[in-house]
């Protein structure tokens, strides 16, 4: 989740609504490598994406009038998501 993200987040919350989760989609990049054999070293600051949520990025983002391709080589546009959950 990009800092604006989490600054919005913050603003949600603080205008009351206290049920307020965002995530990112893609892998973690807190750790060069993850150690899955011992508990995670940013476990305050890491959070799940969205895929790992079971949410299909793709469908979500074109269901909601988003662009979003296939990333097929490292020269490829890349779209970059978030979603923020509120209740």
């Amino acid at each position: 989740m990009t800092q604006k993200g989490v600054r919005l987040e913050r603003e949600i919350f603080l205008d009351g609504y206290y049920k307020a989760w965002s995530m990112g989609a893609g892998p973690c990049r807190l750790c060069e490598t993850c150690d899955t054999t011992v508990p995670c070293q940013h476990g305050f600051e890491a959070r799940p994406s969205m895929e790992a949520c079971g949410i299909d990025v793709f469908k979500t983002a074109r269901d909601n009038g988003f662009r979003i391709d296939v990333v097929r080589s490292h020269d490829d546009e890349r779209n970059c998501y978030g979603v923020i959950l509120v209740e």
